[in-house]
């Protein structure tokens, strides 16, 4: 399901690859700073089709697969034992702690999961899918699980 046609939206010549790359046009967009304030803004509407919203109005942004990439796996331990994984998400600073019962394997296998509390989608870049991989068992009955804190968490396909 897409936007109804009263709110089709004008396109923002903004594309984002597959690889969580931006583009203007040709241009890729990398200054750090523009790439902050474009997350800030960004949305996601049923049907899942991502726009650009500010105080101006809202356009559709061009997205190959989901603008967030999973970039680095990290485990955390507390000094209680408690085990979480941090996930380093590509352009972006701040690290997010793993809800691991929203982790979903796609098609062509590539493993997605829920950030920013559920709101949007995120993908693994091979190499954190590589590290998430150490948290990853199979069990007898052939079902994936991530195990974190002793708990098994199943890692359905989409």
């Amino acid at each position: 399901m897409s936007l109804p046609v009263n709110e089709r939206l004008s396109p923002c010549g903004i594309y984002v690859d597959a690889d969580g790359e931006w583009y203007h046009g040709e241009n890729r967009i990398f200054r750090p700073e523009i790439l902050e304030l474009l997350y800030d803004k960004l949305e996601v509407v049923p049907g899942g089709e991502y726009v650009l919203a500010d105080t101006k109005g809202k356009c559709l942004l061009e997205v190959e697969d989901t603008p967030y990439i999973v970039s680095r796996v990290d485990l955390e331990t507390s000094r209680a034992a408690e085990e979480r994984i941090l996930l380093g998400l590509k352009h972006l600073p701040k690290q997010e702690i793993l809800d691991p019962g929203t982790l979903r394997v796609g098609e062509n296998n590539v493993l997605y999961c829920r950030i920013l509390d559920g709101r949007f989608k995120a993908r693994f870049s091979r190499p954190a899918y590589y590290q998430i991989a150490e948290f990853i068992e199979e069990t007898p009955a052939g079902e994936f699980i991530v195990k974190i804190n002793g708990i098994g968490y199943p890692i359905p396909m989409e």
